[in-house]
């Protein structure tokens, strides 16, 4: 508190104190709640600055989203919802009445009142565990309470575990019989007294919030003296409460200072749908699979990160199609999908999606240019949908010399056009060299497309730094608005503004051609960076950007998601919809596909800067040299 006593100015004294949580333990003072039957003790409390308000939504959030208070649960299941109008349980009110009659029995809120307090709103949630062989998901009634005075207003949400006694609690939840939550905010005299230091002494916040729990009765209660100590706590139970506490403060404060969620998870697959699915594929392949590995990577992260993927595709796939064994009971019933066409898995790394996707009954195959340790623990039955190729696209072959009066040997090779399933859906799971290739090979296949971006490599397979957008993006008159592109030309570090690597010519640039800045960070003394240096999107981003491009340039309607897997590079790019039907079939043969040939190869010499036959000969090149490489455990 020394640091906040020094500082100058009551408002600004007041507001750096809310910046960080100042928890005071409360154990040995009178509690929050204090009725004749239960034991309440308030456990810890703390200063903030935000108002009811932010109070209630932050409250919401924590109860529509227990993951961010306990990494053992995946989500809440709400059964019952009074809504923001003044809630009743008993029949001497209409409306939430009514909506009890239509509950089953066991998901029924648990009536409660406070003295002195006006019920606002009810809710009955079902915890889920991350892990539902360790635990039980645990039914909870959650109360929100308010009282109004003249000078103070108080708020108090009260949670009730569906449970009679301490040994049904699972373990991800508090061994207490009832917890609450408790926002007290306080009229403040707009001047100080003219007795007190403006300076020195720290101004009393408007607001303070607390944690309090209801403990479970003793098995033999025995009398206790008037003036015995209030009941000790379990370690467990003190960490808890703090962390409760700690998650309340955090995000009022920062919903009050204008923190606006930056990543938005479930926009195209609903959260229940596809943790579900995880949760039955990680039971049924996950300790296996972990424990067959062979790999000197982390199974925790690959195995997990695949059964994630995996969850997502399968349920992506039933929007779209009809999938294999799924009964239609008439014409029409398939809600406007078609059959499942297969998919292809790009660049398949350790096969581990594959064998997922197999497994549970999706056809397809997948290849990849060096051969995985882990192919070898799959059943013979996975492993011969397990392939050794190097993708040369079909553009490259199509145009490629003779290479010292000989053909090129491909019998290892494929070209990309995918004849013996048309349609098949590509997956590009973190393909490297093949991530920009993704929805170019989509176009020309006339199929959909996922696309995980991992490293940044260019169309000719070498690695760089990729663009904001790609240069047939950039002259389009009306761009596709799309998350992370803006209208405005990207910010350069100072030793890219003399040349502009992204719109030159490649084959113009040269290490002379690239002239450092005149003021370097030696000259000036300084490494720190300006703030348009600080606003450059990074290079991941810039990757996700360019692939967007390069899949609206041939006329795919976007979708993105956050995947909810344990990687940094959890972006994936979905290609299902196109502005325009694909015509023609990919036999090579047909006008349809020779225009999209056309169109790539365009699209190829735009961005890389050389013709086709010289970026072919680089790719080949790149590949062979990769595919005698030993193979990694991605």
């Amino acid at each position: 508190m020394a640091t906040v006593n020094e500082l100058n100015g009551s408002s600004n004294n007041t507001a750096t104190q809310s910046l960080k949580i100042m928890p005071r333990d409360r154990t040995g003072l009178p509690p929050d709640i204090n009725l004749p039957d239960e034991l309440w003790i308030t456990v810890l409390d703390s200063p903030c600055t935000f108002p009811p308000d932010i109070y209630h939504g932050v409250m919401l959030n924590m109860i529509t989203n227990p993951n961010v208070t306990s990494s053992h649960l995946f989500r809440a299941d709400i059964f019952y919802d009074t809504g923001d109008h003044n809630d009743s349980l008993d029949s001497s009110h209409g409306q939430p009445n009514k909506m009890l009659k239509h509950i089953k029995a066991e998901y029924l809120p648990i009536d409660y009142d406070l003295p002195g307090y006006t019920r606002t709103r009810t809710m009955v949630r079902q915890l889920v565990p991350r892990n539902p062989q360790l635990d039980h998901p645990l039914l909870q009634t959650c109360h929100f309470f308010r009282r109004l005075e003249e000078d103070d207003e108080t708020h108090v949400v009260l949670y009730i575990p569906h449970v009679q006694q301490a040994e049904e609690m699972p373990f991800y939840h508090p061994t207490v019989s009832k917890l609450a939550f408790t926002h007290q905010w306080r009229s403040i005299p707009s001047t100080p007294p003219t007795n007190e230091p403006p300076n020195d002494a720290p101004s009393p916040s408007p607001a303070s919030i607390s944690i309090s729990y209801s403990l479970f009765p003793s098995p033999a209660p025995a009398p206790a003296p008037a003036t015995a100590p209030p009941p000790s706590l379990t370690p467990k139970l003190s960490r808890t409460a703090l962390r409760l506490l700690s998650t309340l403060h955090k995000h009022g404060q920062g919903q009050q200072a204008g923190y606006q969620k930056r990543v938005h998870l479930d926009r195209l697959i609903p959260q229940k749908r596809y943790q579900d699915t995880y949760t039955r594929l990680k039971t049924k392949y996950g300790r296996k699979l972990a424990e067959q590995w062979i790999e000197v990577t982390d199974p925790g992260k690959h195995v997990f990160e695949d059964l994630g993927i995996a969850a997502f595709l399968m349920e992506l796939w039933r929007d779209m199609y009809v999938l294999p064994g799924e009964a239609i009971g008439r014409e029409g019933d398939g809600g406007g999908r078609v059959a499942f066409p297969g998919f292809v898995d790009i660049g398949c790394g350790n096969g581990v999606l594959t064998s997922i996707l197999l497994s549970e009954g999706y056809p397809g195959w997948s290849f990849d240019a060096r051969r995985r340790k882990t192919w070898s623990i799959f059943p013979p039955e996975i492993r011969e949908h397990l392939q050794q190729r190097l993708l040369v696209p079909e553009v490259f072959q199509s145009c490629l010399p003779r290479r010292d009066g000989q053909a090129y040997d491909d019998s290892t090779w494929h070209d990309g056009i995918f004849r013996d399933a048309p349609g098949s859906f590509i997956i590009s799971n973190h393909a490297d060299e093949l991530t920009a290739w993704t929805p170019l090979l989509a176009y020309l296949n006339g199929s959909s497309f996922i696309a995980i971006p991992c490293c940044s490599h260019d169309l000719a397979g070498s690695r760089f730094r990729a663009p904001l957008g790609t240069k047939a993006g950039k002259t389009r008159a009306t761009a596709v608005s799309t998350p992370g592109i803006s209208g405005e030309s990207p910010k350069r570090l100072p030793q890219q503004q003399l040349r502009d690597p992204i719109t030159e010519s490649p084959a113009a640039m040269t290490k002379a051609a690239v002239k450092p800045a005149k003021q370097q960070a030696v000259e000036s003394g300084s490494l720190a960076r300006t703030p348009e240096q600080r606003k450059m999107p990074s290079a991941y981003s810039s990757l996700c950007s360019y692939v967007r491009g390069l899949a609206q340039d041939v006329g795919f309607e976007l979708e993105e998601e956050v995947l909810r897997i344990p990687s940094t590079r959890n972006l994936c790019i979905v290609g299902r919809r196109r502005a325009e039907e694909i015509c023609g079939n990919v036999t090579g043969d047909d006008e349809g596909f020779a225009a999209r040939r056309e169109i790539v190869m365009g699209i190829v010499e735009a961005e890389v800067g050389r013709s086709v036959e010289v970026v072919g000969g680089e790719w080949i090149a790149r590949a062979e040299g990769l595919g005698r490489k030993p193979g990694s455990g991605h």
